[in-house]
């Protein structure tokens, strides 16, 4: 795990003045965040070699210092999507499921050989045309 001493480090090297003005257990509050987050959200290897283990932290206290300045949701958006146009005698509804984005695409593509199993994100849409 992240130490408190890393993120510190790593949020003045990146110029982040604002780290500096939590308290540890703040501080610390975030970086155990980020990291259930980054472990739940992606398949890590339970193994990690050293140099793995240097980018991984550094992933946490990236992740944390988003965090900071914007926490992350608790709600999801709302998944169904519904549209209704009218025309010149035609009237079309569609409902479909919105395939959700990735809020941390830096993240996914730097943690992708970490992973336990190769994986894709596949997005699909449902959709249905009433007349």
């Amino acid at each position: 795990m992240a130490t408190l001493e890393q993120a510190t480090t790593y949020n003045e090297i990146r110029g982040n003045e604002a780290w500096a003005d939590l308290d540890a257990p703040q501080a610390a509050a975030l970086l155990i965040d980020a990291e259930d987050y980054i472990r739940s959200a992606y398949p890590i290897r339970s193994s990690l070699d050293a140099d793995e283990q240097r980018v991984f932290d550094g992933l946490v206290c990236r992740l944390a210092a988003i965090f900071q300045k914007q926490p992350p949701a608790v709600a999801g958006a709302q998944a169904i999507k519904k549209e209704s146009k009218e025309g010149a005698g035609f009237k079309k509804e569609t409902e479909y499921v919105a395939a959700p984005s990735d809020p941390y695409p830096y993240l996914t593509a730097v943690i992708r050989p970490f992973l336990r199993t190769a994986t894709t994100s596949a997005g699909f849409a449902i959709g249905r045309l009433i007349r």
